[in-house]
């Protein structure tokens, strides 16, 4: 791959289209990190104060609560990379494919 000259790296960067595409992209990475960050230490928060409760059974059942909110957890970071996956198809694809074509890339 040729390399860019500092002048069409400067055109680039300046390009309110990929200025868009770099500032939708980290809200939204930011945004889900933040979301499992907070997940994931509220979990340990919980294992730390509430350790009986965690224990008690689903009810019931011989499934502790905190080995259903171990894999709701699972389930909520797949569904966030999935949410992650569609929004990087729908919006951010067609500005990347955008910025290749006006950019001979």
């Amino acid at each position: 791959m040729p390399q860019l000259s500092p002048e069409r790296t400067e055109r680039i960067l300046s390009d309110p289209s990929f200025q868009e595409l770099v500032g939708a992209r980290a809200k939204l990475r930011w945004t889900l990190s933040a979301i499992t960050l907070a997940m994931f230490f509220g979990f340990i928060l919980l294992i730390s104060m509430a350790r009986g409760a965690l224990g008690a059974t689903i009810g019931g059942s011989s499934i502790p609560v905190g080995l259903g909110l171990a894999f709701a957890m699972i389930v909520v970071v797949v569904v966030l990379t999935g949410f992650y996956v569609a929004q990087s198809n729908l919006r951010f694809d067609p500005l990347t494919r955008s910025l290749n074509r006006e950019y001979g890339q």
